[in-house]
């Protein structure tokens, strides 16, 4: 066993050496350093897995054999106090295809030590004797000096300074307080790794690497100094024009550009003091503090009681009407733009209350001689043990809805007008199970600041509301959260996914710190929503909603949208006996024109299917309906329908605005599908004398992507809906209450898909859009943009506060993030992108 040896208390201090020591890999020896920091009290445990992934973002090798991992800053609750340990591994660990180290430095710092270090280290680095001395000496306070020793005052030129006469340079002032020290040198020198060609920095008669952090420090480099920036290879140009960018934007403590984006998820970063944590799953970001209030919804349940069968139907027939009128009452109480997503929901469940097989079983029980509302309990409850156990994890992840319009039916059956469920009397943070849409309903949203349920996932209905009504939230929390105390004061941080039930007074402070800048930063994009989303170099994104109808369009136009780009056209087909006619939606599609008043308007033909359900077009129940028929498919086998559509559509376009209009096609899988609704359209359009619309497609499901170049000669524009196409690529159900937290759309595979969809455009000259969740998220609006997606659109509730985020950064660094979110492996690996430094 290798000695390992205890060292005194120095001011950064040195915890643990162990020497002579052998590992299998990089990971393995991050895992043994970081086992010594926990043996020292320094860390808990899981900040080893966040030096992992932290050095899988950007290598922590700062040159010479040495290697100083650390945890991203993001994990910084899991530091228990400052401290430092040392592997020494005389025989190397692979770091790098071109990097060996033998001295392993981790640190457990929530401030700037390292830096501190790795000044320490700069003589070690510039002397070959020393360092390789290091690595294989037993004498532990040889290291201990070289690690808390004064910083080297090495010349800091040398082996790097040599004449580069194919080099392309440019010269800058440095800007900022640090200038190119401390944090700043770091985040240049991460910033020049992206790229294959060399960097160096030349200040007076100094010069440094500009890929190595002791390098840059060396150099001594101050605000106000001028420096020039040389680089050569391949991406020189490019490396220059980024990096230019990254001075001009002041990078140094933690506010870099867009390369990193520290702030793009609002992140807060908790004092160590806060080690109580309660760990789910994000849902609505945002910081909320108050006390706890459980909600508990009451169950009706019934016993059988039999009766004459006519009579029993009769009492099944008034109870549904009287349910059909509360959530028509409900569907247009939410006409509020925030809480259209919620009127659609109850359209849903007026759809369920008139299934004919739903119907049909509860009848056939009543002519058995039950009575109805036993029926009804009967076959809800065998409905929703089938969805559970269904193979097909959407439709399972459906259980809530047939509960809650189940429970709907039982209390009216037991003449129950109103509920009369416990409801706060003040504001608090509501915990639950879970919440159906009929519990949402009765919430006051001036008492409810956050919402906490033990199940659920991103996509479940409360993640949804939550969102559109923009309360901070996490789901699937687990059962732990339903024991707490009730009145109990707590923090609850939506975008962390965290609830702290025992926070002291300075995570008080610091939470309510971080509400004050986010309301601040709020407010300062609602006052500049009506500017356009340009960048600091001049580049334009488009920014749209996603709507429902001509009340959401005016809330739209209201907050900020420079247009409308997914037109739901659903709400118009469900809850009701019949398709509605060409006069009917006619009226509708213009109405959001007027509100738009001639503001760009994409109409996305009627996607119907999977879990919308509209008995009259004769659906037969399929084994999985989301790989049945839904979109565009139904469209076509139901070409009665969509012309009808299309000719509203065509109608609206010929009172609005000339090209405002246009057509987008759903979940479009092959070429054939768009050829013959294409066809469909010019004949529609003929026979009308109407203008032409732009006519383009969702890109929904994998088969879109990798014929995108084919699609791309046929179609006008490509709108990606980034949420089917997460659940299709990942194969993930994102309505799944287990999976579906997994169904990221910052999965590197799914970016992947995106850029492959933009490269295709852009050859055949095509504008792409992204109209899924991805696109109303700060770090996702600005990786698409840096993908080359040129329109976003998104819920009403994020388009001031995207549109501020992409004004504060340029095109050339949003590209960057866009190339390193690529080449990452995992999507908390490109989540971590917004918040290490």
């Amino acid at each position: 066993m290798p000695p390992v040896h205890d060292r005194p208390d120095p001011p950064l201090r040195l915890h643990s050496i162990k020497l002579g020591a052998t590992v299998a890999d990089k990971t393995d020896a991050i895992r043994t350093v970081g086992q010594l920091l926990v043996e020292g009290g320094c860390i808990a445990p899981e900040y080893i897995e966040s030096m992992i992934a932290r050095e899988q973002q950007a290598s922590t090798c700062l040159g010479g054999g040495i290697a100083l991992p650390r945890g991203r800053r993001k994990d910084g609750a899991s530091i228990k106090k400052s401290g430092l340990a040392v592997v020494q591994i005389p025989a190397g660990v692979p770091w790098s295809e071109e990097q060996t180290v033998h001295l392993v430095v981790g640190i457990a710092a929530r401030g700037d030590e390292h830096l501190k270090i790795i000044a320490a280290l700069t003589g070690v680095l510039d002397d070959k004797a020393t360092a390789r001395r290091l690595m294989t000496t037993t004498d532990p306070d040889e290291i201990l000096a070289s690690l808390l020793g004064p910083p080297s005052k090495a010349n800091p030129s040398a082996p790097i300074d040599e004449p580069w006469p194919d080099a392309v340079h440019i010269e800058l002032v440095l800007r900022g307080q640090a200038g190119l020290r401390n944090r700043a040198a770091t985040r240049f020198a991460e910033i020049a790794t992206d790229f294959c060609s060399d960097v160096r920095v030349r200040h007076g008669d100094r010069v440094a690497d500009g890929k190595a952090v002791a390098s840059l420090l060396r150099l001594d480099a101050e605000s106000g100094i001028t420096v020039r920036i040389e680089a050569r290879g391949a991406d020189a140009g490019a490396a220059l024009a980024i990096l230019r960018d990254a001075i001009e934007n002041n990078v140094e403590n933690g506010a870099q550009p867009a390369s990193t984006f520290a702030d793009a998820t609002e992140a807060w970063v908790p004092p160590a003091t806060a080690t109580s944590i309660v760990v789910g799953t994000p849902a609505s970001p945002g910081i909320a503090i108050g006390p706890l209030f459980h909600y508990r919804a009451e169950v009706f349940s019934v016993e059988d009681t039999h009766g004459k069968p006519e009579v029993e139907r009769r009492r099944l027939h008034d109870v549904l009407a009287d349910a059909d009128a509360e959530l028509q009452h409900l569907s247009d109480d939410a006409e509020a733009c925030p809480l259209s997503v919620q009127a659609e929901i109850f359209n849903v469940h007026q759809a369920l209350l008139s299934d004919p097989e739903l119907l049909a079983e509860v009848v056939t029980l009543i002519d058995q001689g039950h009575g109805a509302p036993w029926s009804w309990q009967q076959v809800i409850k065998r409905r929703v043990d089938e969805v559970r156990r269904s193979k097909n994890e959407r439709l399972a992840g459906r259980a809530t809805d047939l509960l809650d319009i189940g429970q709907r039916v039982l209390r009216l059956f037991s003449g129950v007008v109103k509920r009369e469920t416990v409801m706060p009397s003040e504001e608090c943070i509501l915990v639950a199970d879970d919440l159906t849409p009929s519990d949402t309903a009765h919430l006051d949203p001036k008492k409810i600041i956050g919402l906490c349920t033990a199940s659920g996932g991103p996509t479940s209905h409360t993640a949804i509301i939550a969102r559109a009504r923009g309360l901070p939230a996490l789901v699937a929390a687990g059962d732990e959260v339903l024991s707490l105390p009730p009145g109990a004061i707590v923090i609850l941080d939506g975008g962390g996914g965290r609830l702290y039930p025992h926070p002291d007074e300075a995570a008080f402070a610091s939470a309510k710190e971080f509400q004050a800048s986010l309301a601040r930063r709020q407010a300062l994009a609602d006052a500049d929503r009506f500017r356009p989303a340009i960048l600091t170099d001049g580049h334009r994104v488009e920014i749209a909603a996603n709507i429902c109808g001509s009340e959401d369009a005016s809330a739209a136009v209201e907050a900020g949208a420079e247009g409308v780009g997914l037109l739901r056209t659903e709400f118009l087909f469900l809850c009701r006996e019949t398709a509605p006619t060409e006069e009917e939606q006619f009226q509708a599609y213009s109405a959001v024109a007027r509100a738009l008043d001639g503001l760009p308007l994409i109409i996305r033909v009627f996607d119907i299917g999977g879990d919308k359900i509209v008995p009259y077009l004769g659906l037969t129940r399929e084994y999985n309906p989301f790989l049945g028929l839904r979109g565009i498919r139904l469209c076509l086998r139901r070409p009665d329908v969509f012309k009808t559509q299309l000719r509203a559509i065509y109608r609206t376009a010929a009172v609005a605005r000339a090209g405002s209009v246009k057509i987008m096609l759903p979940m479009v899988a092959t070429l054939e599908e768009l050829r013959t609704a294409k066809e469909m359209a010019e004949a529609v359009r003929a026979d009308l004398d109407a203008p032409a619309c732009e006519i383009g497609i969702m890109i929904e499901v994998p088969s879109a992507v990798i014929m995108a170049g084919e699609f791309a000669r046929e179609a006008d524009f490509f709108s990606i809906g980034t949420n089917d196409l997460t659940q299709y690529a990942l194969a993930i159900d994102r309505e799944h209450p287990e999976l579906g937290k997994e169904a990221d759309a910052l999965h590197p595979a799914v970016l992947r898909l995106v850029a492959q969809t933009v490269c295709a455009a852009a050859a055949a000259g095509k504008w792409v859009g992204v109209c899924g969740g991805a696109a109303g998220e700060p770090l996702g609006a600005m990786i698409l943009t840096g993908l080359g997606v040129t329109e976003l659109s998104m819920g009403i509730p994020s388009l001031a506060a995207v549109k501020a985020r992409l004004r504060a950064t340029s095109f050339k660094a949003l590209q960057l993030l866009a190339r390193r979110a690529l080449a990452c492996s995992t999507a908390a690996e490109v989540r971590a992108l917004s918040g290490d430094t």
